[in-house]
């Protein structure tokens, strides 16, 4: 679990939901919460902590992106959470399609914290 590196208790934000197909089309920011769900949140600027909310703690956090009711695109940026973890990430991946959604070829790129060059793991 990696606590928030912005530890202010914000309000959970009403729209976060668990991740599922049918979602609208666009950019959304998640964070796992400990029992493995994938929550999401139409990204925005600091929206990472509000996602779960309440100071709390994450499995994993991260962006993503849907497109046609797929995901093209899902990341480990967060500057909240800084999850430095490719393996975490494919297991985001995994759920993600799990929950039933198409994550498309090439969808998971992780990017390391020391700002090398983000890798396609999936």
């Amino acid at each position: 679990m990696k606590p928030p590196l912005d530890p202010t208790p914000y309000p959970r934000d009403p729209r976060s939901t668990p991740i599922r197909p049918g979602l609208p089309d666009g950019g959304y920011a998640y964070a796992q919460d400990a029992s493995g769900t994938i929550y999401v949140l139409p990204d925005a600027p600091h929206v990472h902590p509000r996602i779960l909310g309440g100071g709390t703690s994450a499995k994993y956090a991260g962006d993503l992106t849907v497109r046609d009711g797929r995901i093209v695109d899902v990341t480990n940026l967060s500057g909240t959470f800084q999850c430095d973890d490719a393996d975490g990430l494919l297991e985001i991946g995994e759920e993600i399609r799990r929950t039933g959604f198409v994550v498309d070829s090439g969808a998971v790129r992780f990017f390391p914290q020391d700002g090398s060059r983000p890798r396609v793991l999936a």
